[in-house]
């Protein structure tokens, strides 16, 4: 008897088979200038003529059952109970298996590919890339979308995995493409970046970036590698008891539970209000006459365990702990907020740095010709913006810069001035936590400790709020006088941190050394 695909295809929805012909094919054909059967034959005479696309594209798990199936290991009984529902609902979706009432076949256009993958597979190798794959998959599954980096970065550490291997990993398997889409997104404060946004999100994507950016916290959960697993198989973590006692009350109820469960996963996944979600599954005509309240309850207490895109893979019950925290650190601010006084130079001073300081931009922008028509020196008005680079270069060469200056000495300042600027050679520029305002200084923390800076023309929480605290910038600070300063400009970094490193910050601003000379 023949069993082939082509004969059957018509049987599909059209756009079942175009989101699957997406996933395997990675081509964007026209949806209405496509057949149903000429996708299907570019899967199976582009994609699957190479035998190494069909192993590139199966679990390790899917690879044995397809082992099991052309090698009648066991019946078709056994092939089709529970036990394989995962590997069977999945190959059928990659047009690699089909059923017929009570039998499971591999189609015939296919089967002597499927024949080859399997005498020539490495099964170590498909181990290895299914674990990856089960792991950082249902990592994008919890977190809907992500920033590229972000992923290399934190699984490059976690599973000690070179980054180059990882993104390669990523950019180049057709596992891994199937669930997830690799795409350049154009991210706000960030510019454009690659992204990995998991594909059943595709849809509620733009509903994802408005609710991470209404709900999303800096803190981040704990990276539990096994429910990641578990989340790739079953969608959820069922072995969280809360959530399994859901479900299997759930699956008891007289009505099609799977397409709800999408939902619930979709609602999860976006943390939004649940009312909605309840009345639809209250008006499916089966459940009419039904008492959902217990089951509602469980839904609840079920859904707050469930991690979170929109809380950056928190959950609901984690992120209302975190906030509660939150809450108790700024009524603490509150209470230990002294208002600075005394924290700056006064005017004499003040003015006098800007003096030298500017003198050794206006001088490091001629000699280098960064920005020609820019008056520096004495300008009476002068966009912190435009200074940037030119401080850049003076920073980076700075020793050479002051020993010349100091040389010609182009604006005739005094001795004393010149020795003044020659100070300045032992400068820091850096990313700078800060991190406290005492009554007459602020603290800067940079790699591993702690400066007391004085303002300029104003104290510094006259600058930035104490509620941001601690704040990200990146800036100079160099010794003037008795004190140290910082250069009057501050780039503020959209970096976010949670209250761990808060907390550690403020833990050891406590016990370490102040330092209040370079």
């Amino acid at each position: 008897m023949e069993h082939r695909m082509s004969e059957r295809i018509n049987w599909y929805r059209k756009e079942y088979v175009y989101n699957q012909y997406l996933r395997i094919t990675g081509r964007y054909n026209k949806y209405d200038r496509i057949t149903k059967k000429k996708m299907l034959d570019i899967i199976y005479n582009k994609v699957y003529n190479n035998y190494n696309n069909i192993i590139d594209l199966c679990t390790f798990r899917e690879l044995k059952y397809l082992e099991m199936l052309l090698k009648s290991e066991k019946d078709m009984k056994d092939l089709g109970s529970e036990e394989y529902s995962w590997e069977r609902n999945t190959l059928r979706d990659k047009f690699l298996i089909q059923s017929d009432f009570e039998e499971i076949f591999i189609p015939d256009e296919i089967l002597p590919k499927i024949s080859e993958a399997l005498a020539n597979v490495n099964w170590s190798l498909s181990i290895k890339l299914t674990q990856l794959a089960e792991i950082i998959v249902g990592f994008c599954k919890v977190q809907g979308e992500i920033i590229l980096d972000s992923i290399v970065s934190i699984f490059s550490a976690l599973l000690e995995m070179d980054s180059k291997i990882l993104e390669n990993y990523l950019f180049s398997s057709r596992l891994f493409q199937y669930y997830v889409v690799v795409y350049d997104k154009d991210l706000e404060h960030l510019g454009v970046r690659t992204c990995l946004l998991y594909r059943d999100y595709s849809e509620i994507e733009e509903l994802l970036d408005i609710e991470r950016a209404k709900q999303g916290l800096a803190s981040t959960s704990s990276f539990n590698l096994e429910t990641y697993v578990t989340i790739f198989y079953h969608d959820f973590d069922i072995y969280n008891k809360k959530i399994n006692l859901f479900l299997e009350e759930f699956k008891k109820l007289p009505f099609f539970w799977s397409l709800a469960l999408e939902e619930i996963r979709r609602f999860a996944l976006l943390n939004i209000d649940r009312a909605p979600l309840k009345k639809a599954i209250r008006e499916v005509p089966a459940l009419k006459r039904v008492d959902l309240t217990y089951i509602f309850k469980l839904l609840d207490k079920a859904m707050d365990e469930m991690p979170s895109g929109a809380l950056n893979g928190l959950t609901p019950k984690e992120a209302r702990k975190i906030l509660k925290e939150q809450e108790k650190i700024q009524r603490e601010k509150e209470e230990s907020y002294q208002k600075q006084e005394n924290a700056c130079l006064d005017k004499k001073d003040a003015a006098l740095f800007y003096k030298l300081y500017f003198a050794l931009l206006d001088y490091t922008n001629q000699e280098y010709k960064i920005r020609p028509n820019l008056k520096i020196y004495k300008a009476n008005f002068l966009n912190p913006q435009n200074l940037i680079d030119i401080i850049d270069t003076f920073y980076e060469k700075r020793n050479v810069i002051i020993r010349n200056f100091c040389r010609k000495n182009p604006y005739r300042f005094n001795k004393k001035e010149l020795n003044m600027i020659t100070d300045f050679k032992d400068g820091i520029r850096d990313i700078f936590f800060i991190v406290k305002f005492e009554r007459e200084y602020t603290a800067f923390y940079n790699n591993d400790k702690f400066y007391m800076v004085k303002g300029l023309n104003d104290n510094i929480d006259n600058i930035i709020n104490y509620k941001e605290l601690p704040y990200i910038v990146k800036t100079t600070i160099f010794p003037f006088k008795k004190y140290l300063v910082y250069d009057g400009i501050f780039q503020k970094l959209e970096i976010s941190f949670g209250l761990n490193m808060e907390n550690q910050l403020n833990k050891e601003y406590l016990e370490s050394i102040k330092y209040y000379h370079l």
